[in-house]
């Protein structure tokens, strides 16, 4: 053999060394589980972070239960809040399938995946107040399409780089240099943020303020008010997906998500108090009802909405940057306790939290014009009692802001 030759073969046989080495290392760690083999280090488990490339992660959670009976689905507030392992579920084969950032074209495309690698019994399916009007696509503004989810041209590659690319090797590094200090991730290895990063974070208050000085600056549409056009293709794909659950016989639990009630609330309002995202609360209604007319195997389409003023909505707002609200992160995002509380309600078991067996609703076509009557009652009790200094502290807020120069 010439010396060329011999150093040509002497060189790809590096590069085969290499690459074997780097599949056998990222195959072993798997650091965002989408990888699964018999030679996986199961201990590795806790320390898999995934909040880096988190839709990459849940289809890897996907992936890495070969069993899966129930899944949660929908943006971050299903995230931080849905614990899998809340003890009422009694079995191991739940997972949280939220996506921290991401609204209804991802949670559409995650119970897409989910069902078309996994037999599913249960779907608890959120949406945002507001999703359904809003023309917002967050699938361009993370890991969406380099992740599993994506439907595209560049599965291949996709595939290859996460079994010897570089960006996966950065993250076999990583696990394992959190795995010898013992430091666990943000994200469990069933899906919940239930530990996010608080280093140098400022003080809840601070970002409710902020919050409502920025919206109010950037004079956003109140979808609560303005949601009367819905978006077309977004009810089209919660139709799809309610009607391809049915097909396979999933239970499928639609919830409209709780938001705090100073959020959308307007002082103004005590007068003639709407019910705030009604449009949106009817079309998730009425497709539901389309879907449950048709003669398919699984059972009906629930539909539960928690977006009320039930007292657990209406927390009052600490008014110290030392306190905290014992049930919501911000206005928009509640607890895992509340979390664990809206399992209970849909799945019929008993309230982990006080007066929380009367919390949300379950509407039908019977129920919903009471349903909504009753939501503007709520409204008029909440701006009429003690929480109205609440509603006039935002609106203070506002006002000062906007006669800064």
């Amino acid at each position: 053999m010439s010396a060329p030759r011999g150093y040509v073969t002497a060189l790809f046989g590096c590069i085969g060394l290499t690459l074997l080495a780097a599949v056998i290392l990222n195959t072993t760690v798997n650091p965002w589980r989408v990888t699964p083999t018999p030679w996986s280090a199961e201990s590795l488990d806790p320390y898999r972070d995934i909040s880096s490339q988190i839709r990459t992660g849940k289809a890897g959670i996907v992936r890495s239960n070969e069993t899966i009976g129930a899944a949660f689905i929908g943006s971050s507030r299903v995230a931080n809040a849905l614990d899998p392992e809340f003890a009422g579920w009694n079995r191991d084969d739940v997972v949280n399938l939220g996506c921290s950032g991401g609204f209804f074209y991802e949670s559409e495309a995650i119970l897409r995946y989910l069902i078309g690698e996994r037999t599913v019994e249960v779907v608890l399916f959120g949406i945002d107040p507001g999703d359904l009007s809003s023309d917002v696509d967050t699938r361009p503004m993370g890991d969406f399409h380099s992740s599993p989810l994506a439907t595209n041209q560049d599965a291949l590659n996709r595939e290859l780089r996460y079994l010897f690319g570089i960006s996966t090797l950065e993250a076999s590094f990583s696990t394992l240099k959190r795995a010898a200090a013992g430091e666990t991730t943000q994200y469990t290895p069933k899906g919940l943020r239930a530990r996010p990063k608080k280093k140098g974070q400022k003080s809840q208050l601070f970002f409710i303020r902020d919050r409502i000085v920025g919206e109010a600056a950037y004079d956003l549409p109140d979808k609560g008010r303005t949601g009367n056009d819905l978006n077309a293709e977004k009810v089209q794909l919660l139709e799809g997906v309610m009607r391809a659950s049915r097909e396979q016989g999933i239970r499928f639990i639609a919830f409209i998500h709780p938001t705090h009630a100073l959020m959308h609330a307007r002082a103004a309002d005590a007068a003639t108090p709407p019910a705030l995202f009604e449009s949106e609360r009817r079309a998730v209604l009425d497709i539901a009802s389309r879907v449950n007319a048709l003669p398919l195997q699984g059972p009906p389409i629930e539909v539960w909405d928690f977006c009320d003023y039930h007292e657990l909505n209406s927390e009052p707002i600490p008014r110290s940057e030392e306190a905290r609200m014992t049930h919501w992160n911000d206005l928009g995002h509640y607890s895992i306790e509340m979390g664990n509380l809206i399992q209970s309600r849909v799945m019929g078991w008993p309230s982990p939290l006080a007066g929380g067996d009367t919390y949300g609703t379950r509407i039908t076509p019977e129920n919903f014009e009471q349903h909504l009557e009753s939501v503007k009652q709520g409204y008029a009790r909440y701006l009429a009692g003690p929480q109205r200094g609440d509603v006039e502290w935002k609106e203070d807020l506002i006002r000062q802001a906007a006669a800064e120069p």
